[in-house]
């Protein structure tokens, strides 16, 4: 499958964290907050876990007090499923760390096998450290009695359609009632984004996230922010790295708040697979290839 490389770097950083320094770097430049995740997940053994544990040690001593990282982190991939208690225990370090330096961490939210593990092991974090948050998605039942039990503890979310597929009796099965879903729950965290956990950005606090690629979807939460009395500084709006690029440019310079999810790492295929699923990436991408073929002869 190496073929598939070249597409592959549209959607990642690199191929291992030497190689993906320099992109973070200038995408920071060129105005983006940074979430960093090392790809890989579902770790089948402890050294596995170890292996991604070591990598994450290595990205926060790296960036350590640049507060416009913060890592993205799948619990399965530190052994959720299989060795809770390890998971917890390279967890907890992995918090008191990023404590340490003024980071924060973000779980990623899987499938719905372990939303509830997920939300205990997010819970436990912050309330020790105070700057673990996590992704909730948009599509499940549950979750708008789980976004009030999260903000009721001081949690930072990120919002999310929802990429994995549930059955009808856990999930909302309909577009457009998920659309709806989506902007009834991106109102209810910014409207109480003021006690959510802390930013460096202001030295106080940590905003919630929006992460959607909809440019409707945004064009309405936007333009209705002002009723919320939510200012562009109130919230991140979340972007995948090499999607839609044109639309988190022109959010950036019209001056919100916007943080890429930049993921790099060996486990790059099945990562990649999944954005070329998708229709619109696919032919974005190709075209994208064949420019600057055309470009560069």
């Amino acid at each position: 499958m190496k073929f598939l490389f070249p597409l592959a770097k549209r959607f990642i950083a690199g191929y291992d964290f030497e190689s993906a320094k320099p992109v973070i770097e200038n995408l920071h430049n060129e105005g983006y907050d940074i979430s960093i995740d090392y790809l890989g997940e579902l770790s089948k053994t402890r050294d596995d876990c170890l292996d991604a544990f070591i990598q994450y040690c290595d990205i926060m001593d790296y960036y350590q007090s640049r507060h416009w990282i913060d890592l993205s982190i799948k619990p399965t991939q530190l052994g959720l499923k299989f060795d809770k208690e390890y998971c917890y225990d390279l967890m907890d370090k992995l918090a008191r760390k990023s404590s340490r330096y003024g980071m924060t961490i973000r779980l990623d939210m899987e499938d719905r096998y372990v939303t509830q593990d997920t939300i205990d092991l997010c819970l436990m974090l912050n309330k020790k450290y105070g700057n673990v948050g996590m992704a909730i998605q948009a599509n499940l039942i549950r979750t708008n009695k789980d976004i009030v039990n999260l903000m009721s503890s001081n949690v930072s979310l990120r919002l999310v359609k929802g990429a994995y597929k549930e059955d009808i009796t856990n999930a909302y099965q309909n577009k457009l009632q998920i659309e709806r879903l989506f902007v009834k729950h991106a109102f209810m965290i910014l409207s109480d984004r003021c006690r959510t956990y802390y930013h460096m950005r202001d030295d106080s606090k940590v905003v919630s996230a929006i992460g959607t690629h909809d440019e409707e979807l945004l064009k309405y939460i936007t333009k209705n922010m002002g009723a919320f009395n939510v200012t562009k500084e109130d919230c991140d709006f979340e972007f995948l790295y090499g999607i839609r690029r044109d639309l988190s440019e022109k959010m950036k310079n019209d001056g919100y708040m916007v943080r890429l999810y930049v993921p790099f790492g060996r486990d790059w295929l099945p990562y990649t697979l999944r954005r070329l699923k998708e229709y619109k990436n696919l032919m974005f991408v190709v075209k994208n290839i064949f420019k600057e073929w055309k470009v560069n002869g």
